[in-house]
């Protein structure tokens, strides 16, 4: 039987505000990642794609262009989500969090989350 993944913080309880300021940061961090691999790849057919954010009840979607699902992330306390479909992430799901150190980036990459190791 698998082990559910968590981090430091998946029981804790967070303040909503302080979870807005951390996200703000992931998304920064995300589209710095879309940035730099369209400038290192000399991609000169379109822009990068462009980070977006939709929210729901317990999970903020991160998408790609409005098209593709990034990841999600848990608005109680900011864990990092693979997405299973355009709807909800995976069950098995939990990442990293966007209160590490990094916001997560080593967590995830242009595509979406890493996989678990």
């Amino acid at each position: 039987m698998k082990r559910k993944h968590e981090t430091p913080w998946t029981n804790a309880l967070i303040n909503p505000i302080d979870i807005q300021e951390q996200l703000a940061g992931y998304m920064n961090m995300l589209q710095d990642k879309q940035d730099h691999y369209w400038k290192v790849a000399e991609f000169t057919h379109s822009p990068p794609p462009q980070i977006g954010i939709q929210y729901g009840k317990k999970y903020a979607r991160i998408t790609l262009n409005n098209e593709t699902v990034h990841t999600f992330v848990n608005l109680k306390n900011g864990d990092i989500l693979k997405a299973g479909s355009w709807k909800a992430p995976q069950p098995n799901g939990v990442r990293g969090n966007i209160f590490e150190k990094d916001n997560g980036a080593t967590k995830v990459d242009i595509y979406g989350a890493v996989y678990l190791i």
